[in-house]
């Protein structure tokens, strides 16, 4: 046998060397079954809808805000803000959707009755940002209620100053505390 494709342990048994070839195949599928099991890429979609089922609203109560788009690039984010939403609405149906982008959202806000955007101002996202989002969202449907929801104090400052009502800062109280006064007919007020 050739010297380099056999080796001798040290308890006296033979094995063959793997060639450059074999050992990359072996890598590679090590590599793809770490994957398979400890996911290193996260696939985000788009965008999502959540539907919310309340009980019945009493005779003569109507929601406000039964429509809403919450814009956020940050899935922790937004989960806190659909959970907060969730528990608010008590009574009625409410349906949320969620735009991780851009694109999403003008979607969203162009097939649906949105009638609340929950606006991240600084959304990455190389398309567009949240101030675009809200001139452009303004100008379609000058009724729409925006809430400026942005870590930046500036970045708030700039969606009220383009016409968005309140200010979240990413607080989901806050954003409880603004259905109470708005839509008090979602915790059966």
């Amino acid at each position: 046998m050739p010297k380099e494709i056999q080796s001798i342990n040290n308890d006296g048994r033979n094995y063959q060397k793997p060639s450059e070839r074999t050992a990359r195949f072996i890598l590679g599928i090590l590599g793809w079954i770490k994957d398979i099991f400890n996911p290193t890429r996260t696939v985000l979609p788009r965008g999502q809808v959540f539907q919310h089922q309340g009980c019945n609203l009493a005779a003569g109560k109507v929601l406000r805000y039964s429509r809403i788009l919450l814009v956020e690039d940050e899935p922790n984010i937004a989960q806190g803000f659909i959970n907060a939403i969730n528990n608010y609405y008590v009574f009625g149906p409410v349906k949320i959707h969620v735009a991780y982008a851009y694109d999403a959202a003008l979607r969203f806000f162009d097939n649906e009755d949105i009638n609340l955007v929950i606006m991240d101002a600084d959304l990455d996202d190389l398309d567009g940002d949240g101030a675009t989002l809200t001139r452009i969202f303004l100008a379609k449907s000058p009724g729409v209620t925006i809430l400026a929801n942005s870590s930046s104090r500036i970045s708030n400052l700039q969606l009220t100053g383009l016409g968005a009502l309140e200010t979240l800062g990413k607080s989901t109280e806050k954003l409880t505390s603004w259905l109470m006064l708005n839509d008090p007919a979602g915790s059966g007020g």
